[in-house]
């Protein structure tokens, strides 16, 4: 196509041109009028004028404007309801966005006029689309007016022929764990699995292993079953070839899921992007899904058209630009559906690149698989109860994040175009659960910490000389803060809220302290910090990272947690045990635990590696090892947390966690917690691996459960014992009988005033 010298000026001003783009391809910027044109006066003597007010219109939509400045035939046969939604169907397809003009020159012909002009219109996705030659006929009736056809949007546009756009879109590019292993996979093969009760064997063990396979509740399960007849056939799960290798024989034996000829096969396998591990990675992988309705707009002012598959959470959706690539695009105006009047404007595409992240892929699936499990388990107990929770491991000394999970996960091809899934009915249920499965509790959800907090209150009480190292503290039921000015007459051990109560942990030091959660110490910590200076607590917390957002990108929202200078003493006692004002997520604690275990280097947490293949022309190195902070931390402070750390997990009726892990073959140092709410308590752990030259931290959190040492302790113990190929240590057995709820500190001193009465 020949630009005129006019017209290529334009162009100019509107883009830079590439040398090896024509200008049909590229993306200008058009500047829109100032105000919009007012309705269009009869008595205009200048056939330009009118074009001029026309083109000043649709440059600021003003479609009402435009149809004012039409001949009275033309407003006959092209009412403004019907010229409005030929424009607005063809600003859909081009996604308009602006217009300018060149007029060439006018011939009159009495009554009647013809004016021919060139036009240059913008389009996110097309760049300049350049229509040359366009002829605009007009008429006088006291003054000149359009005599307008369908020709006037664009050339070569009738009653018959329309604006179309079609696009071709590469192969979405796969993501990767730190192996080089797919995490979310293209044209992978995928197992559609159905179900009839009556076929199997027994229903509640065909229950059991598909909440093994799917990592689903088992309530969820139940409730999906309820709603089908014992012979109707329907649809249960969507897992990878992995997965389906893995449980073949168990799926077959305990559900009859098995291939058979005819319409009651249970297996059908279809390729499609498959996401490994049935959703064990969900919230850290995301998932595609059409574009949104209501997100139509932002999606096309990036050249997308509804319909089209776009990234929706997690890295499918930060690296969308990466993994989608650009499709190449055409547009074109058609006739009778398909005849190719006139080739308008073209978008080249970008391949796609793949994306590698930290993510250990073995260990993933350990940690998503412990945490379901133990929830299914635990269902008669806590199980039945919680509201979800998360954990994450973390290198020690890079900042990488090896494993996340939040509870509860969904299986990410529900979204799929193609899939099989009751997408409404699951749609609905995942809305409608309680315990909030889109969200990532890991980072969106901010929590009180309980006695894991008390690892800050530790180290800012020995670095700031409040308590000496051997020095002697007796832990009884009870502390007495009126001294202080505490607002509370007595506080209570955890000891004494046991049923029965067990033995308190009496004289200790500060390191034992730590590893028996002596509540009575860190409330005398806590009174005595804020007598010496008011915020000494706080400044700890926030040094550790904790009250801001770690900064980790690409996995959705991050709350901040919180931590601030008590205005009082007694906030300060109940900040010091980790309740009061102070919450926290399990990124951060993760984050923290690694600079306790590395000896003070706070480093930034990240999950995306790189992009591309490593010794291909497209590799770029996304991230790598950053440090935060390198914290001047008092060695000897932090000795004595890391002393008592691993007290916890390894002294006999000391440590909090001692027999979880009293017979491991590995050493691990942590620090259970157990946070009152208004309803049942958070359980925590935090720990790191090994003790010596520390490698992994951990952190995990199960909101609204039983004690930190009843619940996280017990899964971490799992995914080590599965990570480093140890046998597993079963799961308590007590998670099998009926709930009894944890006494809160209030009601024990309810019952101790009753008993005194």
């Amino acid at each position: 196509m020949t630009v005129r010298p006019l017209l290529s000026y334009l162009l100019l001003v509107l883009l830079t041109l590439s040398a090896c783009e024509s200008a049909l391809l590229q993306e200008p910027r058009v500047p829109a009028a100032a105000t919009p044109v007012p309705a269009a006066q009869t008595t205009s003597s200048d056939p330009a004028e009118v074009l001029r007010e026309y083109m000043t219109a649709w440059n600021n939509s003003d479609l009402e404007a435009m149809h004012g400045l039409l001949a009275e035939r033309s407003r006959e046969l092209y009412p403004q309801a019907n010229f409005i939604d030929k424009y607005t169907v063809a600003h859909s397809v081009l996604r308009f966005g602006g217009v300018q003009y060149m007029a060439r020159g006018v011939e009159h012909q009495g009554t009647t006029a013809v004016l021919k002009y060139d036009i240059a219109i913008e389009s996110p996705t097309f760049g300049v689309v350049v229509d040359e030659d366009r002829v605009m006929r007009m008429v006088n009736e006291g003054g000149w007016k359009i005599a307008w056809s369908p020709m006037d949007i664009i050339s070569g546009m009738s009653s018959r022929a329309r604006l179309n756009e079609r696009a071709e879109f590469p192969q979405r590019a796969n993501i990767y764990a730190d192996d080089g292993r797919p995490l979310a996979q293209q044209d992978a093969l995928i197992y559609s699995l159905y179900v009839i009760q009556q076929d199997m064997p027994n229903v509640d063990d065909c229950l059991n292993t598909l909440a093994l396979v799917t990592r689903q509740h088992l309530n969820t399960l139940r409730r999906i079953f309820v709603d089908y007849l014992d012979e109707t056939l329907f649809h249960i799960a969507e897992i990878d070839s992995d997965q389906y290798e893995t449980h073949q024989q168990a799926l077959a034996a305990d559900c009859d899921i098995r291939v058979t000829d005819g319409p009651l096969n249970k297996v059908r396998a279809y390729r499609s992007r498959s996401y490994y591990g049935h959703g064990m990675a969900t919230h850290v992988v995301g998932y595609i899904g059409a574009v949104p309705a209501d997100e139509l707009d932002r999606w096309e002012a990036r050249g997308y058209s509804a319909g089209d598959l776009v990234g929706r959470a997690g890295i499918e959706l930060a690296y969308e630009e990466t993994l989608a690539g650009k499709p190449q695009r055409y547009l074109r105006i058609l006739e009778g559906g398909s005849t190719v009047i006139r080739e308008l404007a073209g978008a080249v595409g970008q391949a796609p690149r793949s994306v590698t992240l930290t993510i250990k892929r073995d260990l993933q699936a350990m940690m998503a698989q412990s945490i379901s499990d133990a929830v299914n388990y635990a269902s008669p107990n806590w199980g039945g109860i919680t509201t979800g929770g998360a954990l994450v491991a973390m290198e020690a000394d890079s900042g990488k994040i090896l494993a996340l999970a939040s509870y509860p996960s969904f299986d990410p091809r529900i979204f799929s175009r193609d899939t099989e899934y009751d997408v409404l009915g699951a749609i609905t249920r995942l809305n409608g659960d309680p315990r909030n499965p889109f969200i990532n509790k890991a980072l969106a959800e901010q929590y009180t910490p309980g006695s894991v907090y008390k690892i800050v209150t530790a180290l800012a009480a020995a670095s700031e000389g409040i308590w000496a190292r051997e020095q002697l503290f007796d832990c009884d039921y009870y502390w007495y803060g009126e001294s202080y000015g505490d607002s509370q007459a007595v506080r209570t051990d955890w000891r004494l809220l046991e049923s029965p109560p067990k033995d308190p942990a009496g004289s200790v030091t500060m390191a034992d302290a730590l590893a028996a959660s002596c509540n009575p110490f860190f409330y005398e910590m806590g009174a005595r910090m804020y007598e010496a200076r008011s915020d000494m607590q706080s400044d700890y917390a926030k040094l550790l990272g904790i009250g801001r957002q770690t900064g980790i990108r690409a996995l959705g929202l991050e709350a901040a947690g919180n931590v601030a200078p008590p205005l009082e003493i007694t906030t300060a006692i109940n900040n010091a045990i980790g309740q009061g004002d102070v919450a926290v997520t399990v990124i951060q604690m993760a984050q923290l635990t690694a600079a306790i275990a590395n000896g003070g280097a706070l480093w930034q947490p990240y999950v995306v590696s790189h992009i591309g293949r490593e010794g291909e022309a497209d590799f770029q190195l996304e991230n790598e090892p950053s440090l935060v902070a390198e914290l001047d931390l008092d060695a000897e402070a932090l000795d004595i947390v890391r002393e008592g750390m691993c007290k916890v997990t390894t002294v006999e009726d000391l440590g909090t966690a001692w027999f979880v892990f009293d017979d491991a073959p590995f050493t691990i140092c942590g620090k259970t917690g157990t946070a009152e709410t208004a309803g049942n308590p958070h359980a925590w752990f935090v720990a790191y691996w090994p003790r010596e030259n520390p490698q992994i931290a951990f952190a995990g959190v199960m909101a609204h459960s039983r004690e930190g040492s009843e619940v996280v302790a017990p899964m971490i113990r799992r995914i080590l014992d599965d990570y480093l190929g140890e046998p597993r240590k079963d799961f308590p057995e007590w998670w099998q009988a009926p709930y009894i709820p944890v006494q809160t500190q209030r009601q024990a001193l309810a019952e101790l005033a009753a008993a005194e009465n």
